[in-house]
């Protein structure tokens, strides 16, 4: 009896342990849920939030941070220009800034720093135009999250969750994106212009210049770029060069505001956020 007993005693022991842990383990799932979920809707305010600044009118221009340029072949081809000095028979010695920025009647050139500012504006306005489709995508990544991603990121380095987004999203936001920009680049207008034929003209423009005839003396003539030593350019694709700038921009906005979720209390905008995010204060 004595025996039974015992064996009851040690039954029921294990019974209660074993119930400890599964509660424990139920316990524990619904935190990784909770963390999961605390995660998603992290990440949904976070790109909202990024997408909403930068999709409107100047969201990419009026942002240092963003803004986009010129290719960069293009942008080192300027500052090479830029760089040289050339001594011209009947002129003296012009300077490459000059060249650029106020033009030189005397070779027929003229300036191409106003068509630059055009051709950016108009970069940039498809940029913020493409961006308004970023949402749903990021949307689509954001509920693919599961319980060991979310722990994951959430006790990774601050921009854990872009990094997990970038991973996820860049090739589809890219293919959706890049059609976007190419049909903004050739319907956007800066003046009576679209972006496409800014972009072509200031190419052509600059090349134009590079093979200006410049006479070096009374009897001899070379072109500008044989002089300087500069070549001419060809044309980049536009609509992948800016897809590609304005999704640097995009996540750059989402790490800024993934960053400021983790370390800034007042930006946990609802009880799930403060809950999640307090697990790290």
């Amino acid at each position: 009896m004595k025996y039974l007993s015992t064996i009851s005693l040690f039954i029921s022991i294990l019974l209660l342990s074993s119930c400890d842990l599964l509660n424990d383990a139920i316990e524990e799932q619904e935190n990784n849920i909770d963390i999961a979920e605390g995660l998603k809707e992290a990440l949904k305010v976070g790109t909202d939030t990024a997408t909403s600044k930068l999709a409107v009118v100047d969201g990419y221009l009026k942002d240092e941070a963003v803004k986009i340029l010129l290719p960069d072949e293009l942008e080192a081809q300027i500052a090479a220009l830029k760089a040289v000095e050339i001594n011209v028979f009947g002129l003296g010695t012009i300077t490459g800034d000059q060249i650029y920025n106020t033009g030189v009647p005397f070779l027929g050139i003229n300036s191409l720093a106003e068509k630059e500012e055009e051709l950016i504006v108009g970069i940039n306005r498809a940029a913020e135009e493409a961006a308004q489709e970023a949402g749903p995508i990021f949307f689509d990544a954001i509920r693919g999250i599961t319980i060991t991603d979310a722990e994951n990121i959430l006790y990774g380095s601050d921009t854990a969750a872009t990094a997990y987004l970038i991973d996820n999203t860049y090739q589809s936001l890219f293919d959706t994106f890049e059609p976007k920009v190419n049909n903004a680049v050739n319907s956007v207008s800066i003046g009576e212009r679209t972006v496409e034929e800014l972009y072509g003209n200031f190419v052509s423009e600059y090349n134009d210049i590079l093979n200006t005839s410049v006479p070096i003396s009374f009897l001899e003539s070379q072109t500008l770029g044989s002089i300087s030593g500069i070549n001419s350019i060809d044309e980049a694709d536009i609509s992948a060069f800016a897809t590609e700038k304005g999704l640097d921009g995009l996540f750059l906005k989402v790490q800024d505001e993934e960053a400021n979720i983790r370390n800034n209390v007042n930006a946990r905008v609802n009880e799930l956020l403060q809950q999640v995010f307090g697990l790290l204060d």
